[in-house]
């Protein structure tokens, strides 16, 4: 249907929109009184501790690294590949209200400081700065102040990240990268290129707070870079007082990679000593923390795998009184569409927690906040929850909706015409990636939906808008935080952030004009933000190009400078535009389309068939995806897999399928005769097919990946992506190495990081013990390649690096007593209980290059 959009391509309404002054600078929610007289206040360092208002100041929170510049933004379409571009507000706002909300009081954040090397940086070149790049950094910064939490910057990274790093700088003046980047401490040149870029950082005035960095207590330490190794005692002393001298009242923290560092811990002009553990340990943090508070250095565990977050770990934590602070890597917010920002590193965390595991770890990590900060997680709540998408799929009403930060859940009700509201999705609150959902009972007349978002005991904490819909029309409504609803926008529009969504107009006595593209169009409702009766121009077209006309709506105010635009009984239209005139004084909060749906029939699902594994075949991976055609007039899909005929105790029970096909998180049964039912259904009922085929008999192991489940590169890259901190790599299908279907090429240029590689997130810990090594078919490019295969185990990293003698394709079994740490990781012990990520780096070249892979996995002897 027309308006159906990918879940995660999902669009939101804006609920409250404040009236602003349209000619002044964009402005966020004026900061809440100060509670306490600390929230003015700078932190400072009283030896090896820290104290803020004159009492001591311990903390806990999360590594959001992404705050100035991100990497997760995936361009226009969201459901596009992720793209580096700058954070919408109402990330940085979710983001930084959900911290909040798990008793965070300091977040550390590396993309507020780290902005060099990329087209959207503080620093694309050397000397040339990007002033616009700044916008979202005062906003993160902003809004940190305003709920009263404190940041730590790093101000460079060891790491040739996207947001760039130490390594710009000798590239930019054409210096050796050789020696782990040595140059970029002992040059001059490199030394003046940074310290240059520090000062452009620290003397910009914030557009939002009218402050100076250096004069705003929100910015409670500069750290001179991430992770940075190799510094050297008259770099850390001449960056450090670089530091002091313009932020005299902020405290300044460094830190290498592993442990603590000489060259920090003996210098005057550096307050916080920062380690980092992957996995963490009690031991390990005390050790460090021991040796920092005795140099008289306040220490800090900047960073620690979130999936390690036990109440027994982090109560001894809490207890060491040398360790000031702990930061876990890292969290994300909700998408601006629907769900979550999906981040594949493996230790990404949502509040309150995708799975029971990462649910137990938010926990400990609250509970733990609460502990460094003598007092309990605050219960705030973000922006209301927002309705994105209401579609009628063949009978049945489908919501998609943006979540609410702090919210445990949410619960979906219904309203008919003149009734009361009754929650219809059950007693079980939904969690914010539950959509789309289904309304399988949907009401054959018009109704109203809302989301209530609640809190754990299950109040009502915030309630979206409601939105009216029957059987035969799709709504959607854009915010306006990105460009992904609209069809087109003059490059004179901006946007300005308020307190619950953007304001979007083009500069004073500019014109502009924002399109809309959708078949069927019905009406449209434009809420804008006007200080007198708006004089917009809605204009519609045939095909949404040409030919537009303009319109009259119904102008409605509906609060102190709000006001509606509506244009109903629309027909043979495609397109709607607002236009600006140079002289107009309005700004656009949200913009509500109504169209026909494509999706509307009266009798059940038409017939449809198992298209892959075929019906009765044989000899099937056991990581085979199953695909059937499409079922004409189908809603939603529900599939049944089982080992027995009457589908008992089945493998796989799964309903809401949005698309007709599904590939398993975990491996089939091997040379066993598996059972399929898929039932396609609507409002006017279902329609079932059943099919069964048997898998092959492999080797006794676990099946990590024999590649044949792929429908496209595409699919492969997804679940392949490329470290980002590497040279260029892609991931694609090539034909079968060993049995059928297919095997991944990997091709890599190598570059001036010195490494290329795929990491792969396992969609559930695999369980390896009973095995002896790793086994996979390989072919080799060309003589000499190498191959280092990394797995995590337990939260531990293992890796053995492989070097192949000719281009002949071969089996390669390695047993894992032939595996050790990495030298970066912290070591511990093989526990192959539970396997979370596997990665592949290949190497050995020195120009354009490619192997191929095949039947990965764990094997017994």
């Amino acid at each position: 249907m027309t308006l159906r959009i990918r879940w995660s391509a999902a669009v939101a309404l804006v609920a409250t929109l404040a009236t602003a002054a349209l000619a002044a600078p964009p402005a966020v929610a004026a900061p809440d009184p100060p509670s306490r007289r600390g929230d003015s206040a700078f932190v400072v360092r009283d030896g090896s501790r820290l104290s803020l208002a004159g009492r001591p100041f311990r903390f806990a929170g999360p590594n959001m690294y992404w705050l100035g510049l991100d990497e997760n933004v995936g361009g226009t379409d969201p459901a596009d590949p992720p793209a580096v571009d700058h954070p919408t507000y109402f990330r940085i706002r979710d983001g930084l209200t959900t911290a909040k909300r798990m008793g965070a009081t300091v977040v550390r954040a590396h993309t507020l400081g780290v902005s060099t090397g990329n087209p959207r940086s503080l620093e694309p070149a050397l000397g040339e700065f990007n002033p616009a790049a700044f916008d979202r950094i005062d906003y993160a910064v902003a809004e940190a102040g305003r709920l009263g939490l404190r940041l730590v910057v790093p101000l460079t990274d060891n790491w040739q990240y996207y947001h760039g790093g130490r390594y710009d700088f000798l590239r930019w003046l054409g210096l050796s990268t050789d020696d782990d980047g040595a140059l970029f401490y002992t040059d001059p040149a490199a030394r003046a290129a940074f310290k240059a870029y520090v000062r452009a950082l620290l003397t910009h005035v914030n557009r939002y707070t009218g402050k100076a960095y250096p004069d705003d207590p929100t910015i409670m330490a500069w750290e001179l870079g991430n992770e940075l190794n190799g510094m050297t005692a008259g770099w850390v002393d001449d960056l450090a007082g670089h530091v002091k001298t313009l932020a005299p009242r902020q405290l300044v923290a460094a830190g290498s990679q592993h442990g603590t560092d000489p060259a920090v811990l003996g210098s005057p002009y550096v307050d916080i000593s920062d380690s980092h553990y992957y996995p963490p340990t009690a031991a390990g943090i005390a050790a460090d923390a021991a040796a920092a508070t005795a140099a008289g250095k306040v220490y800090l565990a900047g960073e620690f795998g979130s999936g390690q977050a036990t109440d027994e770990l982090l109560d001894q934590v809490a207890a060491n009184p040398d360790v000031s602070g702990a930061l876990f890597w890292s969290l994300f917010g909700h998408h601006d569409h629907s769900g979550f920002v999906p981040h594949g590193d493996g230790f990404t965390v949502h509040y309150p927690g995708d799975t029971p595991a990462m649910r137990e770890a938010v926990a400990a990590l609250t509970r733990f906040a609460g502990t460094m900060a003598g007092h309990p997680a605050p219960a705030v709540i973000g922006d209301r929850p927002l309705l994105t998408a209401v579609d009628a799929d063949y009978g049945i009403t489908t919501l998609r909706w943006r979540g609410t930060a702090g919210a445990a859940g949410y619960l979906v009700q219904r309203r008919g015409a003149g009734g009361a509201w009754a929650t219809v999705s059950g007693a079980r609150p939904l969690r914010a990636d539950d959509a789309p959902w289904f309304d399988l009972a949907t009401p054959a007349g018009p109704v109203s939906y809302r989301v209530v978002a609640v809190d754990a005991t299950g109040a009502a904490v915030a309630v979206s808008p409601p939105v009216r819909t029957d059987r035969a029309s799709d709504q959607v409504v854009d915010p306006l935080e990105d460009w992904f609803v609209s069809a087109g926008h003059s490059d004179s529009l901006r946007r300005t952030p308020t307190t619950g969504g953007v304001l979007v107009a083009p500069a004073r006595g500019r014109s502009g004009e924002l399109r809309y593209r959708r078949d069927g169009l019905t009406a449209a409702t434009v809420t804008v933000a006007s200080t007198g009766r708006p004089r917009a121009v809605v204009e519609v077209s045939a095909d949404g190009t040409t030919g537009w006309r303009p319109t009259r709506p119904r102008i409605d105010r509906t609060g102190p400078g709000r006001y509606a635009l509506t244009v109903t009984g629309l027909r043979d239209v495609r397109g709607m535009r607002v236009v600006w005139r140079p002289d107009a004084r309005f700004a656009v909060a949200s913009v509500a389309l109504t169209a026909r749906s494509d999706s509307v029939t009266d009798t059940v699902p038409g017939a449809f068939a198992l298209t892959a594994p075929a019906p009765d075949a044989t000899g099937v991976s056991r990581l085979a995806a199953l695909d059937w055609s499409a079922a004409p007039g189908a809603a939603y899909y529900s599939l049944t897999v089982s080992e027995h005929a009457d589908l008992s105790a089945p493998l796989v029970a799964v309903s809401g399928l949005r698309t007709p096909g599904l590939t398993p998180t975990t491996a089939w049964p091997a040379g066993a005769t598996l059972h399929v039912r898929v039932t396609a259904t609507n409002g006017y009922g279902s329609t079932v097919t059943d099919a069964a085929f048997t898998t092959r008999a492999d080797l006794p192991g676990v099946v990590v990946d024999d590649f044949d489940t792929y429908p496209s590169d595409a699919e492969l890259a997804a679940t392949y992506p490329r470290n980002t901190g590497g040279d260029p790599i892609t991931a694609t299908l090539a034909p079968p190495g060993e049995g059928s279907g297919h095997s991944m090429r990997l091709s890599w240029t190598p570059g001036a990081s010195g490494y290329a590689g795929v990491i792969r997130t396992l969609p559930a810990a695999q369980d390896w013990r009973g095995t002896t090594g790793l086994r996979m078919w390989v072919e080799p490019g060309a003589d000499g390649q190498q191959l280092t295969v990394q797995f995590v185990a337990s939260g531990f990293y293992w890796e053995k690096t492989l070097t192949f003698a000719g281009t002949g394709a071969r089996v390669v079994e390695v047993p894992f007593a032939d595996f050790a740490p990495p030298p970066w990781a912290t070591p511990g012990p093989l526990d192959l209980g539970a396997v979370t990520q596997v990665s592949l780096y290949p190497g050995g070249a020195t120009g354009p290059a490619s192997l191929r892979l095949d039947s990965l996995g764990a094997y017994a002897s």
